[in-house]
């Protein structure tokens, strides 16, 4: 396989993705879901998308199946709830780290969801 860079892989991995259409359509979700991070932080969002479900949970399990792929953080579980208790054990910069590749991610994931 030839070499891809980081925006090829988000940009393969978001083309991928199957985010659920909810109550909303998956492409509206993703658009709220950076939005969500950026004003509460990502563990609070996830745990938003815990309560909620419906397709805000699938963008964050695209996103945890994205670091997967890039083998980053790969020691943290690829199970959606696992996941949100590892990070709460974490420390910011690791935090930090995630919740950059997601921001990063979701650019991509937002637009293939349109």
């Amino acid at each position: 396989m030839p070499f891809q860079n980081l925006n090829q892989i988000r940009a393969k991995n978001a083309a991928a993705a199957n985010i659920g259409t909810g109550t909303e359509g998956g492409g509206s979700i993703a658009k709220k879901v950076p939005v969500m991070i950026r004003e509460n932080g990502f563990i609070a969002a996830m745990l938003f998308a815990k309560e909620t479900g419906a397709g805000y949970r699938d963008v964050f399990i695209a996103i945890i199946e994205h670091l997967h792929s890039i083998n980053r953080h790969h020691n943290l579980p690829i199970n959606f709830e696992e996941f949100l208790l590892e990070i709460c054990e974490k420390d910011s910069a690791v935090l930090r780290d995630i919740t950059s590749e997601a921001m990063a991610y979701l650019t991509y994931l937002r637009r293939f969801q349109e």
